[in-house]
């Protein structure tokens, strides 16, 4: 089953976030934009943010299965990326196909990503 991302977003905060064990407590991702290096998401629990790497550009998105995934346009690579909250690569049984998405093996998929991403990234 393909899972299917909306509500691209730069900044989310949720309060009932799962910290481990039977905890539950803050969490919030945002991304920031350096004029050299590009995007990167930050995502804050308790204590020091913890940050992805640069990309030229990232969305914060809900996938249909319920949870949250950040999506990366690796630029000059040419693949968007895929990965989970935890900033690991979303596994293929998970949402249903490979978390490196080209536009020459899934032109489709690759568009529909593509413009979730620059619907949240100002050109600069």
């Amino acid at each position: 089953m393909n899972i299917t991302f909306s509500n691209p977003r730069h900044l989310a905060e949720f309060d009932d976030w799962p910290m481990g064990g039977n905890k539950r407590g803050r969490c919030v991702f945002q991304a920031e934009h350096h004029p050299q290096r590009g995007w990167r998401i930050g995502r804050t629990t308790t204590g020091k943010t913890k940050w992805s790497t640069y990309d030229a550009g990232v969305a914060i998105v809900d996938g249909s299965n319920g949870r949250t995934y950040l999506l990366r346009d690796t630029g000059v690579y040419g693949f968007i990326k895929i990965s989970r909250s935890d900033f690991l690569d979303a596994q293929a049984h998970e949402i249903g196909h490979d978390p490196y998405v080209f536009p020459d093996r899934d032109p489709e998929l690759f568009r529909q990503l593509m413009a979730l991403i620059q619907g949240v990234n100002p050109p600069f």
